[in-house]
């Protein structure tokens, strides 16, 4: 599966510089880092199973108008054990009729328990594995979950009719009783009946269409490879087709009619993919077919149904003036389970890592192979954002962990992203000849079967050689990463070479999970003439020296510069050495490190290091030894014996290395090739912020590239009390090409409050403008809400409302709590709430999704009672945690003394009062704005 999140080319950087404008993310539970899983949480296990199932039949009848399944699924099981007389299968929900044995006349006695979610049936004598039991199971459903329906009506009369499944984690129980854990394979087939003109997309290979004489046709669908149940899939509609193929194998897309050509673009990368993923696993693309199709209202990116993907239309690329590429990254990814979790099926939730993260990691190969190595580089760079913020802001978790409340948890950016970048760490650490025979070896190994973190490790130490028990130990079973804190010196020799002493310390806190880490890491000493690299080793040490020999004094050091550890990093060095390290023409993550560094040297800074986190990174190649390469040694607690005192840290950096900084940063944002490194360089600009920044910013709107304008139109909201940038960010929102960078505008513009009077009228016009996804309105309106505009109530109101467009709803409503939230109006925040809490059981899947985060920004108590009601009765974990999250929140917000959130409370109206007395003023005083043209 790939969760709603941006990625492809650049999306990471989008997505932060963006972050209000876009999707919300789920709000913390707690302010600080939170929880996981609470303590009382018992280890969920695999349910005992007593019978192997061997295959699965779906002879079912959809109907796509009143939104039911009806028919029979037959399990075909043999016991794994003599003495069966029972057996249970998983169900939700589902009305059953009868149960038949073959072979046998009479129905067989069952019970269903909601609760357990199952359905246990009697046999009425004792099987063993010798036995080959067919039981066949009438039932039918009109689904809550698992099985999705959309449909026009009066507020989306364009909606197509249409069904869709949704099995992962445990939701095919909601649409057919089988068992429903991820540890059991078994063949499957599909023969689904529909109403003309409607067409069904089952997995596998189609074996026949069957013309009915009620008018109604029946697609038989057949899977002969095994595979875990929440795989199987159906999808039924109106479809354009679109047909490739890569050496053989039909390549299919289905797509509603009316974003046909947008999917044939989709589908026309598919066959290199499968090229490339088929060469790097050793094992060609393993299925009959492989379908990708897209439909509307999908709760996520996409889901990697075995031989048949389903997708969301969000997802698909339009014609637009900026690259996104955010379908290719779909695809790749959802193509990448077809071995990796399809192929190889993670035996519990708690592995849900090696399906996760190898699909993340072998998304960004294909980035790499498309399109180089710095977009590969940025692509990890995007996966270490993402990790750090979950892992900072809301909890902390080991990689695997039965600990958890629901297994939907376990799909997050520890099992994506901190995944993938673990597999980067075994790429560097067992080398790329290495790398590519343990993937080989751990595939055809497990191809067909279930895995473990062990059989991964087993697999890729057989095949390189490679001790991988203390990287797995800390980085898999252990959380969290080592945050570093670095110094260097030069000691000249007396009589042999100078030594280049590093200072380390792990600076992380300790718990339980949370251990102090070692690992091989590459120092580059970048001097006159280049680079010259060692790898030495970093010990589970609080405090470590290391020396390198070095015969000169290097012109600065730099730690990890490939980025390859998993790591934060506080390198106390002077702001000259940053700027030679971001003119070095060295690896991008040691340039990002460099500019982000650059981009804290502002005069006035507090005292400390000058880089904040630095890119992180997997692990450097290497032995776990006690040398590096070069006779490179170590020590432990103070400076080598008879070698000088490591020189002082540097001091607070000054006005000169300000201008210094901000000069190296713009020479970056105005001559670097790769635009990444040009989008870096505008944000650490904006917060170097000196006059030298501002000056190079303005340069940078003239940026050929989209991306690299949004970086610099969100630098440009940092300077707020330059109210002469109203004008070009106003033109920006205008006319740039880029949708992305005019949402970007919005959002700036939303941080001039002092020139409110300018800034409102230029984002109310841009609430009409057409964009993807509605980028433009959803900044524009959380922009006005920031700046507490009075048209926010009405417009936000507007855009909220079923019917409206639907990507917009989430965040007019987060607007909306935002804006009631500040005001000085008594009744205001009481009306909001009851606004917010209808849409609490709207028919929008993402829309009740989002609506407990406006609630909890709201900050009104009063929501509690709805919010815990509409969780009771939502189904799926994810509605059931924006819910929880809420209630935390607001339970915080009401445990707050009297007297504190009563003053708070004051000062806000106080602050927001003055904004309005001041905006009045500037109203009365500016002339009439002229007519948009």
């Amino acid at each position: 599966m790939r969760v709603d999140r941006f990625r492809g080319s650049g999306g990471w950087m989008a997505l932060f510089l963006l972050l209000v404008v876009l999707t919300p993310v789920r709000r913390t539970a707690a302010a600080g880092r939170g929880v996981f899983a609470p303590t009382e949480q018992a280890p969920r296990y695999a349910s005992e199973r007593l019978y192997h199932l061997q295959h699965l039949r779906l002879d079912l009848a959809f109907d796509l108008i009143q939104g039911t399944v009806a028919g029979t699924a037959t399990n075909v099981v043999t016991p794994l054990l003599p003495g069966v007389d029972h057996l249970l299968f998983h169900a939700a929900e589902l009305d059953v009729k009868r149960v038949l044995l073959a072979g046998r006349a009479v129905p067989l006695p069952f019970a269903l328990d909601p609760a357990a979610q199952s359905l246990t049936v009697q046999l009425g004598r004792a099987y063993g594995p010798q036995d080959r039991l067919e039981v066949a199971i009438d039932y039918a459903a009109h689904p809550r979950a698992g099985l999705y329906f959309t449909a026009p009506d009066a507020a989306y009369p364009e909606m197509p009719r249409a069904l869709y499944s949704q099995g992962e984690t445990a939701y095919n129980r909601y649409w057919f009783p089988s068992w429903d854990e991820p540890d059991e394979r078994a063949t499957s087939e599909l023969l689904g009946t529909v109403a003309r003109p409607f067409e069904v997309i089952g997995n596998g290979r189609l074996v026949e269409v069957l013309e009915r004489e009620d008018g109604r046709r029946t697609f038989h669908w057949t899977m002969e490879q095994p595979h875990s149940t929440y795989l199987v899939s159906v999808a039924a509609g109106e479809f354009a087709h679109a047909a490739g193929q890569w050496r053989g194998i039909p390549i299919d897309s289905y797509a509603p009619p009316a974003l046909a050509s947008y999917a044939r673009r989709a589908l026309a990368p598919t066959a290199d993919m499968m090229e490339l993923f088929s060469t790097l696993t050793g094992r060609p693309y393993p299925y009959a077919k492989y379908a990708q199709v897209w439909v509307h209202d999908f709760g996520w990116d996409g889901m990697e149904n075995i031989s048949a993907s389903t997708e969301s239309v969000r997802a698909l690329d339009r014609e637009r003036q900026e690259p996104v590429a955010e379908t290719q990254a779909l695809v790749a990814h959802e193509l990448a389970h077809q071995w990796f979790g399809d192929l190889l099926t993670c035996r519990g939730w708690e592995h849900a890592w090696l399906n996760e993260g190898m699909a993340t990691y072998f998304e960004a190969l294909y980035r790499q192979h498309v399109s180089g190595d710095d977009d590969f580089d940025w692509e990890l760079e995007g996966l270490r954002r993402s990790y750090f913020g979950e892992d900072e802001e809301h909890y902390r978790r080991p990689l695997v962990t039965a600990r958890y409340v629901s297994p939907d948890r376990m799909f997050d950016a520890h099992s994506y992203d901190k995944g993938a970048l673990v597999v980067h760490m075994l790429r560097y650490l067992m080398g790329e000849e290495g790398w590519r025979k343990g993937i080989r070896e751990y595939v055809a190994r497990h191809a067909g079967g279930s895995v473990t973190t062990a059989d991964l490790q087993a697999a890729f130490e057989s095949a390189s050689g490679a001790s991988l028990g203390s990287l797995l130990d800390q980085y898999v079973y252990g959380a969290g990463y080592p945050e570093l804190k670095v110094r260097w010196d030069y000691q000249a020799g007396s009589g042999g070479p100078g030594m280049v002493h590093l200072e380390v310390r792990q600076v992380q806190k300790l718990d339980a999970e949370t251990g102090l880490f070692s690992f091989p890491v590459e120092i580059a000493l970048l001097g006159e003439s280049g680079s010259e690299v060692r790898r030495v080793p970093v010990l589970a040490r609080a405090a470590q020296e290391l020396y390198i020999p070095s015969p000169t004094r290097p012109r600065t050091v730099i730690f990890d510069p490939r980025g390859v550890m998993l790591k934060t990093i506080d390198f106390d060095k002077p702001v000259a050495e940053w700027v030679l390290q971001l003119a070095a023409a060295g690896p991008l993550p040691a340039r990002i490190e460099a500019a982000r560094a650059l981009g804290k040297s502002a005069a006035g800074a507090d005292p400390g290091p000058a880089s904040g986190k630095a890119g992180a990174g997997a692990g450097a190649g290497g032995a776990d030894s006690g040398e590096g390469e070069g006779g490179t040694g170590t020590g432990e607690g103070g400076a080598r014996p008879g070698a000088p005192a490591a020189t002082a840290p540097p001091t607070a950096p000054t006005e000169l290395d300000a201008a210094a900084a901000s000069q190296a940063l713009a020479q970056v944002l105005a001559s670097q090739a790769f635009y990444g490194l040009r989008e870096e360089a505008a944000t650490a600009l904006g917060e170097n912020g000196g006059a030298g920044s501002l000056g190079a910013l303005r340069r940078g709107l003239a940026d050929p590239e989209a991306r690299v304008r949004t970086a610099v139109y969100a630098a440009l909201g940092r300077f707020p009390d330059h109210r002469e940038l109203v004008a070009p960010l106003g033109r920006a929102l205008r006319e740039d090409a880029g949708e992305r960078a005019r949402a970007a505008a919005a959002t700036a513009l939303g941080k001039f409050q002092d020139s409110r009077g300018e800034v409102v009228p230029l984002l109310v016009r841009a609430l009409g403008q057409v964009s993807y996804h509605h980028w433009v309105q959803r900044a524009a309106i959380k922009a006005l809400a920031r700046l507490g505009a009075r048209q926010t109530y009405d417009e936000a109101r507007r855009l909220a409302r079923y019917g409206s467009p639907e990507e917009c709803r989430s965040d007019a409503m987060l607007a909306l709590a935002t804006y009631a939230a500040h005001s000085t109006e008594s009744k205001l925040k009481a009306g909001v709430r009851r606004i917010l809490e209808g849409y609490l059981a709207d028919p929008d899947y993402a829309v009740r999704r989002d609506v407990p985060r406006a609630l909890a920004e709201l900050g009104d108590p009063a929501a509690i009672p709805a919010l815990a009601r509409t969780a009771r009765s939502e189904i799926e974990d994810a509605q059931r945690q924006a819910r929880e999250d809420a209630i935390h929140d607001l339970e915080e917000l009401r445990r707050k003394p009297r007297e504190t959130q009563g003053l708070e409370e004051r000062v806000r109206q106080l602050e927001r009062a003055n904004e309005v007395l001041q905006e009045q003023l500037r109203e009365l005083k500016a002339p009439a704005a002229p007519p948009h043209p």
